[in-house]
């Protein structure tokens, strides 16, 4: 290319014409080379960051290796803040940090004489971008280096950064009056002269009056080299009231004396005692300044500390300063401060040692801490705290006895609550462990178990089972069913209190009940711990069902034989008024009812009806809104008003409408027994189903009826002579009565025809056979649920009956309610004690099942004797037995977790292996790397001596 252009720049003899084209050639050839070099540049500029990339990368394979892998980090992180590269530095620190935060160590100290870390080297060279990067990745400010006798802003006021001074005061957790070898940042600028840096650091809480190993505070220091400008800088900015006659030099000079000799202009505060005052300890609280703090406090004695130990306690708890909290609590003998704040901004800032020391001294903090705890998991991790952090303070506060975990807030949310909230899986199951009620509502009716993951649940529910072995070859399974336990299980009352209404505030079937409405957790209640709960509570109101049931079915009978008899006794009647008497006298019967002519059947009738009015009546009172809310309840008091009119003598249309309330009362009551559910449920889905699938072509249908009637009404046909009866017969031929010879095509024969064929088709074919396949289907889902239904219905009907049984009452909490017995108030209170298990026959909640002896159940704490029914004696009590099916069930989960634990040691072992596999290995690389400098040194030293 130089070639080129010596032979046209040589060539001078041509025409203007040439040289004008020489040089647009020689123009031309320079873009040609900038492009060339453009591009040039930008290849290696794209090669050295796919290098980096590759780097990295291969970086990050070799950083899961145990030691070799985390030095060639640091080395590289190392290398990348000397030169500048941010980039690079930046990628390599969150990369890794996010991927291995555990083991990625910003504070991280390389193994030379220097002892140095990143920040320290960051601030050293005025690195400010790096020094944010670090301090925002947990750095520490405040770390003095040894063999510099450096703190990181000792590095940065030494060599005069401003901006690395700004971003390092700018940390909350920057201490200003750090010492390193007794002498502090602001001793530094006054002997650099620094005077932005010496400004900076007083606007943030630096003390002048801090003196260094020789006795020289920092004015005194700038006073002695006569800087002026530096003096006046210290009175000005300084937040601390100037000390000027408490420290003396090596010349027995203290620093105003050195003042007015050397700078006889300045203007000096007036000489005072410097008495002692909680405003200092506030001061290097403020400054962070912890040492300080801590010399100072040994200057003050205990009963000047009494008012303001509370908030200092604060500030040093706000601080992380577990020493400052150590010592101020020692100084409480014989006191008794308020530390709730205190343990409470502990728990905020996730400082378990000062955690610690504070439930030492109080241990009844911990039921006002433990919602705080929980609520802090929900957080924003923040700078210098994580989740680990959190969790061990709440096990701190769970670790304290008698800590209340069912404690409740003015929303009505208790810890487990919040700690579902915020997804921690740990938490929560600390807290189940400890006893919490998974069905506790607050005030938005949210239960804590509607936001615990459904595999932490199962988890605990497998835990809630456990092995025993009371004798030799005996096996028991242990149910514990605490997490059931509603939070007021005060409901026995005291037999003196006789006139005092108490009921239970809630019910211990709002968890199931809850469960079941839920799609994501009705499975749940398939599990042995749910099921063999439910098979408690049945046996608890077993008898009240039956009697229910008989007492209905006695009801049922007598009522539809009165009005059979009725309907064959009006027969008869109108029979005889026919060829006896006038029209006038038919309506006799009616009038006479059977109670006037002594009906034993009436009278019969009519005290069931009574009893079953009363019944109801008496459930009204109890619960109403319960009651009211039910339509079951509506449909009975439907009944009694028909019954009534049966029984005064109504017509047969009365009747026959009784009949068809009666007899489907008795469907739902037979629905209520978990053996029959399924089929009364298949019933009652596939009747929905059919309702809401016919609503969509209700139109299409009425659309036939009326095109019927349209086209055979003149006709002469009795089927279709008004759109009513129309509508009718249409419906009716969709079961396939379509009585074709009796339809008169004649008057349309083409297009009735048509008509009708259409209507075969779309209705009688194609719309029925849809609803038959829709019946398959909903009966094979619902024969694949079975067992989940049966367990559904039982909890309907076990929570029906708790919710009247302890419901609120009209008179409750009345002004009236002093005079009237508490029986009056809630009838059904007297089966309270019958139907819940907690506290009279589950204390403790927990079961014990005889595996060996036919499933039977007893107490854990007197295995051999009968739990459930505790008046009543050994002999004579009734035994109960949980079903075999559940106990099956249960017995799989135990011979689960137990191959599971067996997996679980042999991974611990693997693990333990591979640790020591490592050791092994990076002591060989030591070894190699050792061996290697060795015969390096000696090939050094052999040419040597032979040149000697």
């Amino acid at each position: 290319m130089m070639k080129e252009h010596r032979f046209l720049n040589e060539d001078t003899t041509t025409s203007p014409e040439m040289r004008q084209a020489t040089t647009e050639a020689q123009k031309s050839l320079t873009r040609v080379d900038v492009s060339r070099n453009c591009f040039e540049v930008s290849y290696r500029k794209a090669k050295m960051d796919l290098e980096e990339e590759a780097l990295q990368m291969h970086l990050l394979r070799e950083y899961n290796q145990p030691v070799a892998g985390i030095q060639i980090l640091y080395k590289l992180l190392m290398e990348s803040l000397r030169v500048n590269d941010l980039r690079s530095f930046k990628n390599l620190l969150g990369q890794t940090s996010k991927k291995q935060q555990s083991i990625v160590n910003v504070n991280y100290v390389y193994p030379n004489r220097s002892e140095e870390t990143l920040l320290d080297v960051a601030c050293k060279s005025g690195r400010s971008e790096f020094v944010e990067l670090l301090l925002e990745n947990g750095a520490n400010p405040n770390r003095v280096n040894e063999a510099h006798n450096r703190s990181p802003i000792h590095f940065a006021v030494e060599n005069g950064h401003v901006t690395t001074l700004k971003v390092l005061l700018s940390n909350r957790m920057i201490n200003p009056n750090i010492e390193a070898a007794q002498q502090t940042a602001l001793h530094i600028a006054v002997r650099k002269n620094h005077l932005e840096c010496a400004e900076l650091l007083l606007e943030n809480g630096a003390s002048p009056n801090i003196p260094n190993n020789k006795g020289l505070t920092a004015l005194h220091l700038a006073a002695m080299k006569g800087q002026i400008d530096m003096v006046n800088v210290i009175q000005q900015k300084s937040k601390q009231s100037l000390d000027l006659d408490s420290y003396k030099d090596y010349n027995g000079q203290t620093t105003r004396e050195v003042l007015k000799k050397k700078l006889p202009n300045v203007i000096l505060p007036p000489a005072r005692t410097r008495d002692l005052s909680v405003h200092n300890l506030r001061y290097f609280l403020n400054a962070n300044d912890e040492i300080n703090f801590l010399r100072c406090l040994e200057k003050f004695n205990n009963d000047s500390l009494i008012n303001d130990i509370n908030d200092l306690l604060e500030m040093a708890a706000e601080r992380n300063f577990y020493e400052i909290v150590k010592e101020l609590l020692g100084r409480t003998h014989g006191n008794t401060p308020d530390l709730s704040k205190a343990a409470i901004i502990a728990v905020q800032q996730a400082n378990c040692d000062i955690l610690r020391e504070l439930l030492k001294h109080d241990s009844e903090l911990a039921n006002e801490l433990i919602i705080d705890a929980c609520l802090e998991l929900g957080m924003p991790e923040k700078q210098r705290s994580d989740v680990t952090d959190r969790l061990k303070c709440l096990k701190l506060i769970l670790d304290q006895d008698n800590v209340d975990v069912r404690c409740t807030d003015n929303k009505g949310n208790t810890p487990l609550h919040y700690a579902a909230r915020a997804g921690s899986r740990e938490a929560v199951s600390l807290l189940l462990e400890k006893g919490s009620y998974i069905g506790h509502m607050n005030k938005f009716n949210v239960p804590p178990i509607a936001d615990i993951p459904l595999n932490t649940l199962v988890e605990y529910f497998d835990d809630c089972l456990q092995t025993r072995k009371e004798r030799t070859n005996e096996y028991t399974i242990e149910f514990n069913y605490r997490c059931l336990m509603p939070h007021d299980t005060s409901h026995t009352r005291d037999r003196s209190a006789k006139s005092s209404y108490v009921s239970p505030k809630y019910c211990e079937m709002d968890t199931l009940r809850y469960m079941s409405e839920n799609s994501a957790l009705k499975y749940l209640l398939k599990h042995p711990l749910l099921s063999s709960f439910l098979h408690l509570k049945w046996y608890r109101i077993r008898h009240l069902f039956y009697l229910n049931f008989a007492f209905y079915v006695i009801f049922y009978i007598l009522l539809n034989t009165y009005i059979l008899r009725m309907t064959y006794g009006i027969t008869s009647n109108e029979t005889d008024t026919k060829v006896n008497e006038s029209n006038d006298k038919e309506l006799k019967y009616i009038v006479y009812p059977g109670w006037q002519r002594g009906d034993l059947l009436w009278i019969m009738t009519f005290v069931a009806l009574f009893f079953l009015a009363i019944r109801e009546i008496i459930q009204l009172v109890s619960s109403p809104c319960y009651y009211i809310s039910s339509l079951e309840n509506w449909l009975e008091m439907i009944l009694i008003i028909l019954g009534s009119c049966v029984l005064n003598g109504a017509g047969p249309e009365v009747g026959a409408v009784a009949i068809l309330v009666s007899a489907w009362e008795v469907v739902i009551l037979i629905g209520q027994y978990p053996r029959m559910s399924t089929g009364i449920q298949m019933f009652k889905t596939v009747s929905w189903n059919f309702m809401r699938f016919l609503f969509l072509y209700a139109f299409l249908i009425l659309a036939f009826a009326l095109a019927f009637f349209t086209l055979f009404k003149d006709g002469g046909d009795e089927n279709f002579p008004d759109p009513g009866h129309s509508l009718f017969k249409t419906i009716i031929m969709l079961t396939g009565e379509f009585d074709a010879n009796d339809i008169p095509f004649m008057s349309h024969p083409v297009l009735s025809r048509f008509v009708f064929v259409l209507f075969v088709f779309l209705i009688a074919i194609v719309l029925f056979n849809l609803l038959n396949g829709l019946a398959v289907s909903d009966t094979a889902d619902i024969l694949g649920k079975a067992e989940l239904i049966g367990l559904i219905s039982r909890i309907r009907l076990i929570s029906y009956i708790e919710n009247v049984t302890t419901g609120t009452p009209f008179l409750y909490k009345s002004r009236f309610l002093s005079g009237i017995s508490s029986y009056m108030c809630n009838p059904f209170g007297f089966l309270v004690k019958r139907i819940f298990l907690f506290p009279n026959y589950l204390k403790d909640g927990k079961l014990v099942v005889k595996s060996h002896d036919n499933f039977e159940v007893c107490c854990p704490d007197n295995c051999y004797g009968k739990c459930l029914s505790p008046n009543v004696s050994n002999t004579d009590s009734p035994i109960l037995r949980i079903d075999s099916y559940v106990v099956k069930k249960a017995k799989e989960i135990l011979l689960r977790k137990k191959q599971i634990s067996e997996n679980e040691k042999i991974f611990v072992v693997l693990e333990q292996m591979v640790e020591k596999l490592a050791t092994i290995e990076s002591t060989l690389n030591t070894v190699k790397c050792a061996m290697e400098n060795n015969n390096l040194n000696i090939e050094i030293q052999d040419p040597v001596q032979e040149s000697m």
